[in-house]
């Protein structure tokens, strides 16, 4: 008799923490709770390796953005504006990989990431002295910005500024032709004076909307 009471308590106890366990019906919860969520690093990774078809054999590439991107291509003999459209249910690249992590399903190598974005790669094509001033004047323009950089060295290190960026358009531009390459980041801050190279950018952004026939403004 005892022996079945014990036997009881046990399985008395035994259903009680059974229903004390909530059931899990998102099969992401269980990765979500120990998510810290999606490193800008990792994010970054993904991106940077979606590039138009054949990017690697040209002779000047210039990328700008990171999710909407705008890529200026040339092989000496052709001369290209290429922009992207990932083919995803996510509203961006950071939601889907997002999903990835809090669902236990995010790859360990953001190349093996990149791998699962379909995109959809458009291009229009170029001539050869639109390209040339469209290059002349990126170069310009960093000439500029460049000039800039020291002009607040002095400020910078008396008054030990930082500044804090606080819903302002941001763009991210690499440049490579094998012999130099270069990252810059450039912000759209309302109170300061307009940057040459976020300039530039807008004069691109302009001629994608007539090429591609649809926005390229954040």
């Amino acid at each position: 008799m005892r022996i079945l009471t014990v036997v009881a308590l046990v399985l008395s106890v035994i259903g009680i923490l059974t229903a004390q366990e909530p059931t899990r019906t998102n099969p992401g919860t269980v990765c979500g709770d120990r998510s810290k969520g999606l490193p800008d690093f990792y994010r970054e990774a993904v991106l940077a390796r979606m590039d138009p078809p054949d990017w690697k054999k040209s002779l000047i590439r210039i990328n700008v953005g990171q999710e909407k991107k705008l890529a200026l291509w040339s092989d000496d003999k052709n001369f290209r504006l290429w922009t992207n459209t990932p083919e995803i249910t996510q509203k961006s690249i950071g939601e889907f990989l997002l999903d990835l992590d809090q669902s236990c399903r995010l790859p360990g190598d953001p190349a093996e990431a990149a791998a699962l974005i379909k995109v959809k790669w458009e291009s229009s094509e170029l001539s050869s002295p639109q390209f040339a001033r469209i290059h002349r004047d990126f170069t310009e323009a960093v000439s500029h910005y460049v000039v800039k950089i020291q002009d607040r060295y002095g400020a910078m290190i008396a008054t030990r500024l930082l500044v804090v960026h606080l819903d302002s358009e941001a763009y991210s531009i690499a440049y490579d032709n094998s012999y130099e390459h270069l990252e810059l980041e450039v912000w759209n801050m309302n109170d300061q004076p307009v940057n040459p190279v976020l300039s530039w950018v807008h004069q691109l952004q302009r001629l994608a909307e007539e090429r591609f026939k649809r926005s390229f403004s954040k």
